[in-house]
């Protein structure tokens, strides 16, 4: 199980905690929740069950969990969370199955990156890291 991450922000003169957390490979799930006063407001889960083998699972994961809490802090700050409720539970390299929304950006045309990409993307940055 990774380390959680916990994130005061500020939107239209109230302050919202965010805060997301990894279930650990008895629970392969990245949970990331938006509270108001400690009331949950808005919850999305990512399922990391089909690659739970993954040779580096614990960098992926904690990459997984990074661009998933700075996603919920960017929806958060635009406004598209505070219609929501809930989203439901999503796999890893799967789009959401609550209304969509706009994907983190890739690169110059903002395609959104499967989750094969991440992981290619990710082990080619170690390899290139361990030639130099």
């Amino acid at each position: 199980m990774i380390s959680g991450m916990n994130t005061e922000t500020e939107h239209q003169g109230k302050v919202y905690h965010i805060q997301t957390e990894d279930g650990g490979r008895q629970n392969p799930v990245i949970t990331t929740q938006l509270f108001f006063k400690g009331a949950i407001l808005f919850t999305q889960k990512t399922s990391y069950a089909d690659i739970i083998k993954a040779q580096y699972l614990g960098d992926i994961v904690k990459d997984l969990m990074k661009q998933q809490h700075t996603q919920i802090i960017k929806d958060l700050l635009s406004g598209k969370l505070l219609e929501k409720k809930t989203a439901q539970p999503q796999s890893a390299g799967k789009s959401p199955q609550t209304e969509p929304k706009s994907p983190p950006p890739r690169n110059q045309d903002k395609s959104p990156k499967s989750l094969d990409e991440l992981i290619l993307d990710y082990l080619a940055d170690k390899k290139e890291k361990s030639d130099s």
